[in-house]
């Protein structure tokens, strides 16, 4: 995805008039940008919150901000040799194990990163939206409509969600997935646990138990689920 640095916007004072002149001015505002959303999170010394979007160009460069304002890129130093490191004319970002190191207008912080937990990708028009409070639960829903399901996984260890043996009275099919982390988006971040979507849409009317099971695709289905999740459905 084409990434762009995005320029602050500055409020525009009064021009003057009637032998008046203006006398405020608008400060600037922090440039709102969902992408922030999925970046990764620090702390640096003296309270500033540094958010990077790490690796958004095909040449290694990262987006970063500083307490929600606009966003800089950043190009990646290959001649780095303290560590991964991202800089332009006026800001450098370094990591240092589980911190870094951001130096802006002439000072070097530190920084801590901070993990914070990500919310479950929403399927937008679902009737509900489950999670796994809801298990055991009974729903109810009109033919057409759908529910989503979002549940932790592990996929990359091959086991995933999906519903085993559906009745003939709903569709089954795979949602968006995402990370459960902002720890995801460090630069070599593996593993760890992702969420994974199911939808169940009712297609006919009826009545029963659904069951979703987290179970590696590739094994017997004589092997044993490794998890199952169980809800009440019925669809009128």
């Amino acid at each position: 995805m084409r990434m762009t640095a995005i320029a602050a916007v500055a409020g525009l004072g009064l021009a003057a008039c009637a032998g008046q002149t203006a006398t405020t001015q608008d400060k600037a505002k922090p440039v709102a940008d969902p992408r922030f959303d999925y970046a990764a999170n620090f702390t640096c010394e003296g309270g500033e919150k540094l958010d990077v979007l790490f690796h958004q160009g095909n040449d290694g460069s990262s987006l970063a901000r500083i307490d929600g304002g606009a966003a800089i890129t950043l190009a990646m130093d290959p001649d780095a040799t303290t560590g991964p490191t991202w800089k332009n004319e006026t800001a450098k970002l370094v990591l240092d194990g589980p911190g870094a190191t951001w130096t802006s207008g002439g000072a070097t912080k530190p920084c801590t990163f901070e993990s914070r937990s990500l919310p479950a990708p929403k399927v937008d028009g679902a009737t509900h939206a489950l999670t796994i409070d809801d298990a055991g639960k009974s729903f109810e829903v009109k033919v057409g409509q759908k529910i989503s399901i979002a549940l932790s996984g592990v996929p990359t260890a091959g086991y995933v969600w999906g519903a085993s043996s559906p009745p003939a009275w709903v569709k089954a099919s795979d949602g968006p997935g995402g990370s459960t982390s902002t720890s995801q988006f460090l630069p070599g971040f593996t593993g760890g646990n992702h969420w994974e979507v199911v939808i169940i849409e009712a297609v006919a009317a009826g009545e029963g138990e659904i069951t979703l099971a987290q179970r590696r695709p590739w094994e017997n289905e004589a092997e044993a689920d490794a998890t199952t999740f169980k809800f009440k459905l019925k669809a009128s």
